[in-house]
């Protein structure tokens, strides 16, 4: 497996991480198979998530005995002092570990930013580092471009997780990794896959074989992996073949030639009508409605069936989805075709 350096933390991990999010949907005794075999394999770097489900206990029951063949990454969707104390805790707790390696802000949102500054949920992992309790402190964000570069610019967090797949090249790539790279930010590709978009499914068209014969999945990490400014990308597994496919891309990442890059592309185009990719580009709503959460939300409802947490999440927002008062605006600003209005509709009453 290829590795790569995590900014200024000097990790060497894995180019592909394992991606904790679908654990919950397979039993303990397919997680400790799965797991072994990634860390076999050379995966390097796990990732979950407080929120995950069980995810979390499904880790450490399966790795419980490899802890120091791997680095360990989780994150924490609380703020404040008081929250981030015993969320940490529990993560702690749950994934049956004396320290984690790297713990992020998970889904930072725009009026969440300045919390964890004044709330005291910065200064609460600064003193679980300070206790050894965990290494480095990381943020994880959707799609607020303003606030991964006011993260970028903090100097506080050594490591940003940011949505980066083939959809979203266009809006990411230009200025803010070269930028986070060149400061020693690590950078972090969830969903690589946009959430499941880009894989062989029926929904997606039927031209899949690229010039090196290679699934539509193969060739969005390298796409991925060709931008060297990402260190790692932790699509989530949960299957065997999964896997397998994952680490023939992380031991040979490439360079994808032009006529793959075009038929990807193509692929995206195809895929993606109508397709929500978080980009914020619909902002703001007149109603103040959090357009990109409310999807984000339900496709975690949907796709990953953390129905609970979507649930909260969406409950927690100011405003919801029935404010909508199809005024249409979003429609003119949106590039990528998607009605809004309408699914906004179906996603409060998914939500709700």
């Amino acid at each position: 497996m290829q590795k790569r350096t995590l900014g200024k933390t000097g990790w060497e991990i894995s180019v592909i991480g394992f991606g904790g999010i679908k654990l919950p949907l397979i039993s303990q005794r397919e997680c400790e198979i799965l797991l072994n075999k990634a860390i076999d394999g050379g995966i390097s770097f796990v990732d979950t998530a407080d929120c995950y489900g069980d995810s979390e206990e499904k880790i450490g029951l399966a790795l419980r005995g490899r802890r120091k063949e791997f680095y360990l990454s989780t994150k924490i969707d609380e703020r404040d002092t008081i929250g981030v104390r015993k969320k940490l805790e529990r993560c702690l707790r749950r994934l049956r570990t004396d320290w984690i390696d790297l713990v992020l802000f998970h889904d930072v949102r725009d009026f969440e930013y300045d919390r964890i500054f004044n709330s005291g949920g910065l200064e609460t992992l600064q003193k679980a580092r300070e206790e050894g309790k965990i290494l480095e402190i990381g943020i994880s964000i959707h799609h607020s471009i303003p606030m991964m570069m006011k993260a970028i610019e903090s100097g506080v967090f050594s490591s940003l997780m940011i949505a980066y797949s083939a959809f979203d090249e266009d809006r990411l790539a230009a200025d803010l990794l070269p930028m986070a790279h060149k400061i020693g930010i690590g950078l972090i590709a969830m969903k690589p896959l946009a959430g499941g978009m880009l894989t062989d499914r029926p929904s997606v068209p039927k031209r899949r074989r690229f010039i090196q014969g290679e699934s539509l999945a193969h060739v969005s990490l390298h796409y991925v992996l060709s931008n060297l400014n990402i260190t790692c990308a932790i699509p989530g597994m949960m299957e065997l073949d999964e896997l397998n496919e994952n680490l023939k891309v992380g031991r040979q990442p490439r360079n994808l030639t032009i006529e793959e890059i075009k038929a990807l592309m193509e692929c995206v185009g195809e895929a993606g009508k109508g397709f929500c990719r978080n980009c914020g580009y619909c902002l703001p709503c007149p109603e103040g409605i959090s357009i990109p959460d409310i999807f984000r939300f339900e496709s975690y409802y949907d796709r990953y069936n953390l129905r609970e947490w979507a649930r909260e999440q969406y409950r927690s927002l100011e405003v919801h989805a029935d404010a909508c008062s199809g005024c249409e605006q979003c429609l003119e600003l949106c590039p990528y075709g998607v009605s809004i209005p309408e699914k906004l509709k179906i996603a409060h009453r998914t939500l709700q």
